[in-house]
């Protein structure tokens, strides 16, 4: 005894460890199963909003199209007669059948193989009464007409002493139990993914049965009804009339309690008959597609709330009248408040990987649409990455690459406007390092071009700015008898007198020099305004001498073509020979110049 004992337990040791070894494979097989049925794909929580999971196997399809028409939907297979008992594998309960006479033999439906029959079962025009009624359906049910027939395969021989106890009732005759039922069908539909759906179907109605196989004239009819459990899988799953194909699972009750038996061939009064089977399923369906509130959500459980809203809103806009239409109003709410955040969290890798404009983009946006506590958290962030942009166009602009600078500046002020400052600072350097490097090359004008520019927007600048002034005009000074061009001439002059208001007089040297330009620049003045004048006189002359004049004796198309065509013309003569033009001179002179014969023939002013 204490050696099986032993022996046991080291039996029991080695299959725990072998368990233990293999346990977390298996584990790992089954989850993998689980999340290959339910298409879950090794889920990470932290990629999805809170109830992914609990959507996706439950809610997957919420806003589905309705199934709202099936014409026809087919069922074949094998079932087994379980009696009046359930699933019964032994023999038939007594009672499943009663008889007209009392004491005879119980018939118990033969062996296993002869309790084995087929079905055929056809629904017809089912449809989905509450969407073509109220407009909106809150589940797939379908309302139609089910028509089926059955029988046993091999059906087995009634006991032979039922013939003795009265004569017409038949020797050897098999019962066959074949059936035709009419009922009314009414079925369900649960699909949660795309590719595949249960079903839940119910019927009732009243059947037909024929007792003995070739023998018409015992038949019984009653109240039948069966529940069927299914799963289907679509074929073409774009088409508008889909096809399915799967299996079901179905028991039936029929219950045959009333009898025709005219010529008295059997003793049966009434039976029972269960049965379950299994059964192929082909069927045609319309609607069921998956819709824009369908994608909606899915972007939505994937945080992306943008794509989210924007199909959401299409799906409500729509459809109306959908049943859940509720819930999807909800998720595009819930998804415009959440797109703030989605557009942060997107800045946020771009400003990882040094993306800023990327970065800044989705900030921006994002504070448009944010609540007052993120719009701030965004703004202090754009403040930091403004600052920072700003550090590098300022190296840029000591290193000499100042328009780069400036309209890097002017960029970024655009992202944070409190450094538009820093603009100004930038265009002020900009100015003053040209107006340096142009005064000492000698481009004296144009480097006061640069300095004026800076003091425009920084007229704090003056000082500095007069300070150069009063550099430039002291080269000049040394070079002043020398200096011919005008506006060098009136720039030493400037120059000179903003130095005398800046130092509140000059030497009596430079006093002298400041007379002497002044007289040297007026008569500079002076000779270029009369050569101006000369010219434009001279310009008149030649212009006037280039015009040819008009002589006695010219036709009209020849005074035309020099004086162009008169205010007025006055016509005489039976083919207007004879003309009279005026003209209208600058000074409201008038000329007429008669015309005879098509000539001029006198030209008279007045």
């Amino acid at each position: 005894m204490l050696k099986k004992i032993i022996l046991t337990t080291l039996l029991i040791l080695s299959f725990s460890s072998v368990s233990a070894q293999y346990a977390e494979q298996d584990s790992s097989r089954i989850r993998s199963i689980i999340f290959r049925i339910f298409s879950l794909d090794r889920i990470d929580p932290n990629d999805y909003e809170k109830g992914y999971i609990f959507d996706r196997i439950f809610k997957r399809r919420e806003f589905h199209r309705p199934v709202n028409f099936i014409p026809i939907e087919l069922r074949y297979g094998f079932s087994y007669n379980s009696g009046g008992g359930f699933l019964g594998l032994g023999g038939l309960r007594n009672k499943w059948m009663s008889y007209e006479t009392e004491g005879l033999t119980s018939f118990n439906g033969g062996d296993l193989r002869s309790r084995i029959g087929h079905q055929i079962d056809l629904d017809l025009v089912k449809t989905n009464l509450a969407y073509y009624l109220f407009e909106n359906s809150w589940l797939d049910m379908h309302t139609g007409i089910n028509i089926r027939y059955s029988s046993l395969l091999m059906p087995s021989k009634i006991p032979d002493d039922w013939s003795s106890s009265n004569q017409s009732w038949k020797k050897d005759s098999k019962f066959n139990a074949s059936l035709m039922e009419l009922s009314w069908s009414q079925s369900l539909i649960l699909q949660w993914f795309e590719s595949w759906f249960s079903t839940y179907r119910y019927t009732y109605g009243m059947a037909i049965s024929e007792f003995y196989k070739n023998e018409s004239s015992a038949l019984g009819y009653g109240p039948s009804q069966s529940l069927t459990v299914g799963a289907r899988y679509i074929l073409d799953r774009g088409l508008a009339n889909r096809f399915s194909i799967g299996l079901d699972l179905k028991f039936t009750s029929t219950n045959i309690n009333r009898i025709r038996d005219p010529n008295d061939i059997t003793p049966i009064k009434s039976f029972n008959i269960q049965t379950a089977g299994v059964y192929a399923t082909a069927s045609v369906f319309f609607g069921g597609q998956q819709t824009k509130g369908d994608i909606g959500k899915s972007y939505y459980y994937s945080k992306d709330y943008i794509s989210a809203k924007r199909y959401l809103n299409e799906f409500v806009d729509e459809n109306p009248n959908h049943a859940n239409i509720q819930s999807a109003l909800k998720l595009a709410i819930e998804s415009d408040r959440k797109i703030p955040y989605q557009l942060m969290r997107q800045g946020m890798s771009f400003d990882e990987r040094g993306l800023v404009v990327r970065a800044v983009e989705k900030y921006i946006r994002a504070k448009s649409l944010a609540d007052t506590l993120l719009a701030d958290v965004i703004n202090e962030r754009l403040r930091e990455i403004s600052y920072r942009e700003i550090e590098r166009a300022e190296k840029w602009l000591y290193e000499g690459e100042s328009d780069t600078a400036i309209a890097h500046a002017t960029m970024v002020s655009g992202w944070y406007p409190d450094i538009k400052h820093h603009i100004d600072r930038f265009k002020i350097y900009n100015f003053m390092s040209k107006g340096e490097q142009l005064y000492k090359i000698g481009l004296y004008d144009r480097a006061l071009d640069y300095f004026q520019a800076a003091q425009k927007i920084d007229p704090a600048l003056a000082f500095e700015i007069g300070t150069h002034k009063h550099r430039i005009a002291s080269d000049l000074l040394s070079m002043a008898d020398s200096l011919k061009d005008v506006n060098s001439l009136k720039f030493v002059v400037y120059a000179l007198e903003e130095s005398q208001e800046l130092t509140q007089g000059l030497s009596p040297s430079n006093l002298k020099i400041l007379d002497q330009l002044k007289k040297k620049l007026n008569a500079k003045e002076e000779y270029d305004l009369r050569q101006r004048i000369d010219q434009k006189l001279s310009d008149s002359r030649a212009e006037e001498e280039e015009k040819t004049p008009i002589v006695v004796g010219m036709t009209t198309s020849e005074v035309e073509n020099i004086m162009g065509l008169p205010k007025d013309i006055i016509l005489s003569g039976p083919q207007k020979q004879n003309q009279l033009w005026i003209y209208e001179t600058p000074n409201r002179e008038e000329i007429s110049l008669t015309f005879i014969e098509y000539r001029l023939y006198r030209i008279e002013k007045n």
